[in-house]
C-alpha cells in the first residue's frame, strides 16, 4: 500500500481556504483516520513549521505526535 507524505502547504492551505477548523472538521479526523490507517503521514519539519504559527493549525498540529509526524 502506498503512503503519502504531505507537506506543510496541504495543511495550511486547506486551514486557509476551504477546510477550516470550524467550517470541515470532518476534515481533520479524516487525516487522523487515514494516518492510523498508514495513508498519509508527514515528516517533524513540517511539525516545526505548523507549531510556529500559533493558531488552531499548530494546535492540531502538536496533538498528532511522531505516529503522524514521523522522525528522520
Amino acid at each position: 500500500m502506498t503512503r503519502y507524505l504531505l507537506d506543510a502547504n496541504v495543511f495550511i492551505q486547506a486551514k486557509n481556504l476551504h477546510y477550516g477548523f470550524d467550517f470541515c472538521p470532518a476534515f481533520w479526523d479524516w487525516l487522523v483516520v487515514q494516518n492510523a490507517d498508514g495513508n498519509v503521514a508527514s515528516i517533524e519539519k513540517v511539525a516545526d513549521e505548523l507549531n510556529a504559527g500559533e493558531d488552531d493549525l499548530s494546535d492540531w498540529a502538536s496533538g498528532r505526535g511522531d505516529d503522524f509526524f514521523l522522525a528522520p
